[in-house]
């Protein structure tokens, strides 16, 4: 049971690692991209992402030519492209956006199709382009057809001519503040004051110019202008929040832009948004919710104080009687202009906050669905494994009585293996009158093939049998049995010497042994049997008859091999044949010299078949023993086996090989 908790506790704590993954991986802009040149994918490109002159990411193309990258938001980015047979090819990216109005999570496949005329220079900082993307307010990555690097050079001419109005500006304002009593001019002594002051009335005086620079300075990742000038409190990434800092701040400005203290804090609304703030800085562990409401608020709070700080610019202007007032009104515009810029910009990043929150709360939710699902898939997991171990406990239980019943079967067939190894001749008996080999291959432990031999004494004369039963395996073996018997009571016992009278007796045992007369018993068996007799010391008699099978012997002088087929009738087997007319046996008697081969044979070796089902054959069998009737018995027999195994290949043996060569 602790294996089984253990192994829960694993699911659960990978499934919660997945989910987290989901949500922290939104921080980030997934581009999903798929690149063709000439109007053909490219497959197993480089893909390298550069910021400036940084890597900061690196993959390859899959074989239909997609990538995936992970691009933070707000940056600009170039993505190059190598190949061996191509030119480098580059990509500019940029994933600024404002106002979005769509989920970032739907975007679909970008598809960049570029050209390979456009050659670009090796670098991670070079300017030519291939295209270049920008992300819209759809939250779709669309091509922009401008190229990004020549709108920065562009907006560095501009720049350099908004410099010289600017040091004409300085000159103006600088005659201006030395006109102003002490009063006014010390709060400008620093350096920095003095700098603010200047370029606030160059805001003022040429709006258009300054956004062109602040564009530049966009595109170029620096926040040049912006930094120079008050910005909001950053609340999304502050540890801690104070509020007293806050809101003398935004007291301090208060009287930079002439606003009414007292007035203004007494209103309801800035009461309560005060009181807001408090209340969420008095939280001892602030979430980012908490911080993008906090920042909220500031917004909303400095959106009032702009808003009376306009109306009072438009009473004093309507008040301004002397050059020293016009000028402290412009430096006073100048400061809500900012005011409104920074606040215009807190809007954005709120934006953006507000839309990862939502997607983040998009995948927690999927991931808490994904989370429940997977508890209930492990659940249904488990209790089909506790099923599964049960019944495979069962089946275990069942496998193991199964071998041991098959241990005790084939140890039993085993031993039956040895009674059969024993009714066969014994070699030396036969090694007294002929030089001989014999090759008996049972195909599966014990044979329904069996060899057989008797030798008479007194006449001279030897038996000799090859029988194929019908079946193998422990069938075939059971009838071996019976026709080894019904040899030696007809041949032994009987003394029965003709091969018709021989196989006729044994036809006839086998009817009345399997009572085939009465039943539907089919079985019965092939026999190949000779009788050799020595006429003098060069000549052999040989007599033969064969039930459905042959004896081949040799002529060695014509170096050729000759066959008698047998009688196209088997011992026993089915009753319809032999209610038909039967077919009588044939005996056959030759005469051969001494040194010539017989073979005896069953019908495994000519059914083998190849891994093609191409059987072995006569013709094939008869042609292989004349190349070898010159040859000693064991080369012989050596050779028969490596043409079996040749031709048997990787396929299985499909019945029992008998096969007795006699040199006479």
């Amino acid at each position: 049971m602790s294996k089984v908790l253990l192994y829960k506790f694993i699911l659960l704590l990978t499934l919660l690692l997945i989910g987290n993954h989901f949500i922290f991986a939104q921080d980030k802009f997934n581009l999903s991209a798929q690149l063709l040149v000439d109007k053909k994918v490219v497959y197993d490109a480089e893909v390298i992402v550069y910021k400036g002159k940084t890597t900061i990411a690196q993959t390859k193309t899959n074989k239909i030519g997609k990538f995936d990258v992970e691009l933070p938001f707000q940056e600009v980015f170039v993505i190059q492209f190598k190949k061996e047979g191509l030119p480098v090819l580059k990509v500019l990216i940029s994933t600024k956006v404002k106002d979005l109005e769509a989920d970032l999570t739907k975007t679909k496949v970008v598809v960049f199709t570029l050209l390979s005329k456009n050659i670009s220079s090796e670098g991670a900082d070079a300017k030519d382009v291939s295209a270049a993307f920008q992300i819209n307010k759809n939250g779709l990555l669309v091509e922009d057809n401008r190229e990004f690097s020549k709108i920065v050079n562009n907006s560095e001419k501009e720049q350099v001519k908004t410099d010289n109005q600017v040091e004409i500006l300085k000159d103006e304002v600088s005659n201006a503040i030395s006109e102003l009593p002490d009063s006014i001019r010390i709060p400008f002594k620093s350096k920095y004051d003095f700098l603010n002051l200047k370029m606030d009335s160059m805001l003022l005086l040429s709006e258009k110019h300054a956004a062109l620079v602040l564009q530049t300075a966009n595109l170029k990742s620096e926040e040049i202008i912006a930094k120079a000038f008050y910005s909001l409190p950053e609340a999304i990434n502050s540890q801690k929040i104070t509020s007293s800092s806050t809101i003398k701040k935004i007291d301090k400005e208060l009287k930079n832009l002439a606003v009414k203290e007292e007035t203004f804090n007494s209103r309801n609304d800035i009461k309560a948004y005060k009181l807001k703030l408090d209340k969420i800085e008095s939280k001892s562990n602030m979430s980012k919710k908490d911080s993008l409401e906090y920042l909220e608020t500031i917004v909303m709070f400095k959106d009032e104080m702009v808003k009376s700080a306009k109306m009072q610019l438009e009473i004093d202007k309507l008040n301004a009687k002397t050059r020293k007032d016009s000028v402290e009104l412009q430096v006073r515009e100048a400061q809500i202009f900012l005011v409104e810029k920074d606040i215009q910009e807190a809007k954005d990043k709120i934006a953006i906050q507000q839309l990862e929150i939502r997607q983040k709360n998009t995948m927690l939710l999927f991931s808490i669905i994904a989370l429940l699902f997977f508890i209930l898939v492990s659940i249904l997991v488990y209790n089909s494994f506790r099923h599964k171990k049960r019944t495979n406990a069962i089946l275990e239980k069942q496998n193991w009585e199964i071998a041991n019943k098959n241990k005790k079967i084939i140890d039993s067939i085993r031993y039956a293996q040895t009674i059969q190894q024993a009714i066969l001749p014994i070699k030396s008996n036969i090694d007294k009158y002929f030089d001989w080999f014999v090759i008996f291959q049972p195909k599966d432990i014990v044979s329904g093939d069996f060899y057989w031999f008797n030798h008479f004494e007194e006449t001279g004369k030897s038996v000799f049998a090859v029988v194929d039963c019908t079946g193998h395996g422990v069938p075939g073996a059971f009838m071996s049995m019976i026709g080894n018997r019904l040899l030696i009571e007809a041949v032994k016992e009987k003394g029965i010497i003709k091969p018709i009278d021989i196989l006729e007796e044994i036809d006839e045992r086998i009817r009345i042994a399997l009572m085939q007369d009465e039943t539907s018993n089919n079985d019965g068996m092939d026999m190949c049997l000779c009788t050799l007799e020595y006429i003098d010391n060069n000549k052999c008699k040989v007599g033969f008859a064969g039930a459905k099978r042959p004896m081949f012997y040799s002529d060695i002088q014509n170096k050729k091999m000759e066959h008698i087929k047998g009688t196209v009738r088997g011992i026993g087997g089915k009753k319809r044949i032999r209610e038909k007319s039967k077919k009588m046996f044939e005996e056959h008697n030759i005469v051969i010299n001494r040194g010539e081969m017989i073979y005896l044979t069953s019908d495994g070796f000519f059914d083998l078949q190849s891994p093609n089902r191409k059987k072995f054959g006569r013709l094939n069998f008869m042609s292989l023993l004349e190349e070898q009737i010159h040859k000693p018995m064991q080369e012989q027999r050596e050779a028969i086996m490596d043409a079996l195994h040749l031709h048997k290949g990787s396929e299985f043996q499909i019945d029992d090989i008998t096969i007795l060569g006699i040199k006479v």
